[in-house]
């Protein structure tokens, strides 16, 4: 099977964006049932690619999307260092992705994958034409050292919103992702204020991105 079938159904099933609320979904927990970048607590990455073939399924049975899927992932491991391996094992250095689950139901197929780090999340979306989102750059970390990393001064705005001084954002336990360009961006932690670029606050748990820099903090 030819990874390009792979490549072609995800094109053919995610034209445009699925705003979700993680709310909606459960909310620290993510049940993951649209397209959507998880960050944990501690700041690990997980991600959620869901898409709906507008015709009946012809191309793939759930195991052979997962044989597709994984082959794309050891390619991409392989090429970065890492051991030819499609899923994380205890024990063992962190693969910089694995793909922790597939389902195909119909004519719906649902991945969910885990980041080595946030910029292996970039570079897998950008080697396998992910069309889900536009993010060209991630990072997370502490509120204090994402936010002095940033190149301009932002403006942010609380849930409720409300201004929030950027001073105000930097103190201990507090959290922060940067992300640049366009996605659904879901989080463990209760979000505590995102910078006004962002294109939309669905609930305590989930932003919408708009293009540019986005900055979100969250505890």
């Amino acid at each position: 099977m030819k990874k390009r079938k792979f490549l072609s159904f995800f094109i053919l099933g995610t034209a445009g964006f699925l705003m979700v609320s993680c709310g909606k979904l459960g909310g620290a927990k993510w049940s993951a049932d649209g397209n959507s970048v998880y960050v944990t607590k501690d700041l690990q990455i997980q991600s959620a690619m869901v898409f709906t073939a507008p015709e009946a399924n012809e191309l793939y049975s759930r195991e052979e999307l997962a044989a597709e899927a994984g082959e794309w992932v050891r390619d991409y491991n392989v090429a970065n260092g890492a051991e030819a391996a499609s899923e994380n094992t205890d024990g063992k250095a962190k693969l910089p992705v694995a793909l922790k689950s597939c389902s195909l139901e119909g004519q719906t197929g649902k991945l969910i994958f885990d980041y080595g780090s946030p910029s292996d999340f970039v570079g897998f979306a950008k080697e396998t034409g992910d069309t889900t989102h536009t993010v060209t750059a991630l990072q997370a970390g502490a509120a204090s050292a994402v936010l002095a990393s940033g190149e301009s001064k932002e403006s942010f705005t609380a849930p409720d919103g409300s201004t929030v001084e950027a001073g105000s954002l930097t103190k201990d336990g507090y959290q922060a992702v940067a992300v640049e360009g366009s996605a659904t961006v879901c989080m463990e932690g209760t979000l505590v204020a995102a910078s006004t670029g962002v294109d939309a606050v669905l609930d305590e748990h989930t932003v919408v991105t708009g293009e540019g820099m986005n900055y979100i903090i969250f505890k």
